[in-house]
C-alpha cells in the first residue's frame, strides 16, 4: 500500500516539510499534524513548535509529520492513502476554533470528517462561536462535521472553552494549558531596557486606542517605549523552516525589555518563558484572562487586569517590576495529553 501511494502521489510543497519524503512511507507509527500555520502569528507558530517538541520528546516511536495549512486538501488525499490503523491525526492548537476564523475552522472540519475512522485530536484550543445568526449557523456546521467522527478528542486550554466544547460536541474533551507552556526553554541573559507594548490589531481587539495612547505617554515619561504585535508585518509567510528562527527572535525581543504590556495570550506566555514582568489586558472573548485565572495567577511577575484607571496602573507596574520572578510547574497538567498518545 505504501509503495503504491508513493508511485501514485506527487507530494506538493507543504506536505511533510519537517521530514524527508521517504519518511512518509516507512513502517513507523505516525502522527499527522494538519493546520500547521504559515501565517505570521508568532503565537500560533510557537504552538506548532511546542507540539513538535512534545511529540518528539515524549513519543520518539512516532514519526511526526506536519501538513502546512495551505496544503490541507492535498495532505488529506495523501494521508488517506498511507494512514494505518494505529496512526493519529491531529489538528494544531490555538485560539481559532469557532466562527471568528472560518478559513481555519473549515479546514479543521474537513480533517475531522475525513478521518472519522482514525484516532483524531485537536490540540489545546480556545473556542468561540459568535452569538449571531451567522455565528450559530457556523456552530451547526462544526457540530455536523465534528460529530461524524466517533474517534475525536478535543482539548480545551481554559475552563471557559472546556464548557463550550462539552456543551457543543459529542467528542471526548480533555483539559490542559496552552501547548507553549509545555516547552522547556532556558531564557538568554539579556540586558533589559524599555517597555514593549504588544497589542492586537485584529477582530479580537477591545483595548481602546485612546487608552493605549494615554498609557504609552504615561509609561514613556520614565522609559523608552515601543509598540509591536505578535503578528509580524515584515514577512508574509512563515514556513516550517523559518519557524524556530522567528520564535526565538521574538523571545529575545521580549527578554530584552523591563516590562511587557499586552492583550495577547502568547505575549504573556513569552513573558513567562523570558521571566519578563508583564501586565495583561483582555481580548474580545477572554482567552488571556481565563488562561491567567485558570493556570497562571500564582506568578508574581505577571498580572491580568481589567482596570484601565491610569491613576492605578503605575502601582501595578511598580509591583510587577519589584517582584522576584517565581516559577509554576504546569508539566503535570499535560499528563492527560500524554495518556492520549500512549493509548
Amino acid at each position: 500500500m505504501l509503495n503504491q501511494a508513493r508511485k501514485e502521489f506527487n507530494i506538493v510543497k507543504g506536505i511533510a516539510p519537517n521530514v524527508s519524503q521517504e519518511t512518509l512511507f516507512n513502517n513507523k507509527r505516525k502522527v499527522f499534524l494538519f493546520g500547521s500555520p504559515s501565517y505570521t502569528n508568532i503565537g500560533d507558530q510557537a504552538i506548532a513548535y511546542a507540539e513538535e517538541k512534545f511529540i518528539k520528546n515524549c513519543f520518539p516511536y512516532y514519526e511526526y509529520i506536519e501538513i502546512m495549512d495551505y496544503a490541507t486538501e492535498e495532505g488529506i488525499k495523501l494521508v488517506k492513502k498511507i494512514i494505518e490503523a494505529d496512526d493519529v491525526v491531529c489538528f494544531t492548537g490555538g485560539g481559532n476554533l469557532g466562527s471568528l476564523y472560518l478559513d481555519i475552522e473549515e479546514d479543521r472540519r474537513k480533517v475531522i470528517e475525513s478521518f472519522k475512522d482514525y484516532r483524531t485530536i485537536v490540540f489545546p484550543q480556545s473556542a468561540f462561536f459568535e452569538d449571531t445568526a451567522e455565528g450559530q449557523a457556523e456552530k451547526k456546521k462544526s457540530q455536523d462535521a465534528y460529530n461524524k467522527n466517533p474517534n475525536l478528542t478535543l482539548v480545551a486550554r481554559e475552563n471557559q472553552t472546556l464548557k463550550i466544547l462539552k456543551d457543543t460536541f459529542q467528542a471526548n474533551v480533555l483539559y490542559t494549558p496552552d501547548m507553549v507552556l509545555s516547552l522547556s526553554i532556558e531564557p538568554r541573559d539579556l540586558e533589559r531596557e524599555g517597555v514593549l507594548f504588544v497589542l492586537r490589531a485584529d477582530k479580537e481587539k477591545v483595548t481602546e486606542e485612546s487608552f493605549v495612547s494615554d498609557l504609552m505617554n504615561l509609561v514613556g515619561k520614565d522609559n523608552s517605549v515601543e509598540r509591536t504585535d505578535t503578528v509580524l508585518s515584515e514577512v508574509e509567510v512563515i514556513d516550517y523552516a523559518d519557524r524556530e528562527t522567528y520564535f526565538l527572535k521574538t523571545l529575545d525581543k521580549m527578554g530584552s525589555k523591563k516590562l511587557i504590556i499586552t492583550d495577547r495570550l502568547h505575549a504573556m506566555i513569552f513573558s513567562i518563558i523570558t521571566k519578563t514582568p508583564c501586565l495583561v489586558f483582555g481580548n474580545s472573548y477572554g482567552k488571556a484572562k481565563h488562561s491567567y485565572n485558570d493556570w497562571l495567577h500564582e506568578l508574581s511577575f505577571i498580572e491580568y487586569t481589567d482596570n484601565k484607571d491610569l491613576h492605578d496602573i503605575p502601582a501595578i507596574i511598580d509591583r510587577l517590576q519589584k517582584a522576584e520572578p517565581n516559577k509554576i510547574d504546569v508539566k503535570e497538567d499535560f499528563q492527560v495529553l500524554k495518556a492520549f498518545f500512549r493509548g
